[in-house]
């Protein structure tokens, strides 16, 4: 039932004065169970963010340890894949030499008026001529080598290094 509207300066009779308490009190209390509802479901949607920022946080942690984990696999699998020289492991060799693991072989060559070659299984990889007048020359070569490579030079001069690769250690 509406307000019913009371004239100024007419007599309202009790029975409209209660209606008129009845409904704006009926309008106060559908008012605040709206806020309270309302209020509940504003209360309720915050906590379901929460929850979701929470799950949202312990995703990305998971998957950021999941990445760093996988960051440092590769940088094991590439630092296991080193083929650079260990210069702190290398041996002196004599010649001929059967390469025991993949790795480099250092050959410096020595002598005056003279010609040498380095070979690996048969093949030349390095060649040296020496110069003529008496002058006494050096040179050398570096040269990756695989396990079960034989090295080998046509004369003894010089000195002979086995370097390992890094990632063989």
């Amino acid at each position: 039932m509406p307000l019913t509207h009371i004239e100024y300066g007419s007599l309202a009779s009790s029975e409209t004065m209660n209606n008129n308490f009845e409904y704006l009190d009926n309008r106060a209390t559908a008012i605040a169970n709206n806020l309270t509802s309302t209020s509940s479901s504003i209360y309720s949607n915050i906590a379901s963010l929460n929850s979701t920022f929470s799950q949202a946080t312990g995703d990305i942690e998971t998957e950021l340890s999941e990445l760093t984990t996988f960051t440092q696999n590769i940088k094991n699998d590439f630092d296991s894949q080193n083929n650079a020289p260990d210069y702190s492991k290398g041996i002196s060799i004599t010649m001929p030499y059967t390469v025991g693991a993949n790795g480099y072989v250092y050959a410096g060559i020595d002598g005056v008026d003279s010609t040498q070659y380095v070979y690996v299984n048969g093949k030349v990889v390095h060649g040296h001529c020496g110069y003529s007048g008496g002058k006494s020359v050096y040179s050398g070569s570096l040269f990756r080598v695989c396990e079960g490579d034989v090295v080998s030079v046509s004369r003894k001069m010089g000195a002979y290094y086995f370097y390992p690769m890094k990632g063989d250690n």
